[in-house]
């Protein structure tokens, strides 16, 4: 009896290192699909986003590191929405929360679309372990970079790459 226990065990571990559906989202891979709320309510998602560059930001009011990235989003988001880019961002706080979001939106100007994913999904669908997360997409929902937490926007790497991926009357600085 005692050497069924051991075996039973291993058969478990085995099933589950066997499950390709846990592999984290990686560059080149296509963006997961989505859903989310505007912040009136309205159903949208990742199918409202092709066509177009964007960065994909995952965040909540209650993350410090999430708070602190905000305005250089906006401002990434205000230097190339011009061009054909935008700065999406989908909050994960509680269903009872959206007014935090809006005050927190107010109180720092952002003006880029933020949406809302109460039930978590989006973050598990990214396979991100903690907040925030962003992902730089290309037009055809491609992942083109990721950051599985806290970064700089505006930092000259990021809108190297940003540039990169506006057409090429749109790219220039």
């Amino acid at each position: 009896m005692k050497r069924c226990i051991p075996i039973t065990i291993a058969a478990v571990v085995a099933a589950a290192c066997n499950v390709d559906e846990f592999r984290p989202v990686e560059v080149g891979d296509p963006a997961p699909p989505f859903t989310a709320l505007t912040l009136e309510g309205a159903e949208t998602g990742s199918a409202d986003l092709l066509g177009g560059p964007y960065m994909l930001n995952i965040w909540a009011t209650w993350c410090a590191p999430c708070r602190e990235e905000m305005p250089e989003l906006q401002e990434l988001h205000d230097t190339y929405a011009d061009r054909g880019f935008q700065v999406v961002a989908v909050s994960v706080d509680n269903r009872s929360d959206g007014d935090q979001i809006v005050a927190f939106l107010e109180e720092h100007d952002i003006t880029f679309p933020v949406w809302h994913d109460p039930t978590w999904a989006i973050q598990d669908a990214y396979f991100l372990l903690g907040l925030p997360g962003s992902f730089l997409i290309d037009a055809e929902g491609k992942i083109v970079r990721k950051w599985p937490g806290p970064f700089r926007p505006m930092d000259e790497d990021v809108q190297v790459d940003v540039r990169a991926l506006l057409p090429a009357a749109a790219a220039q600085p």
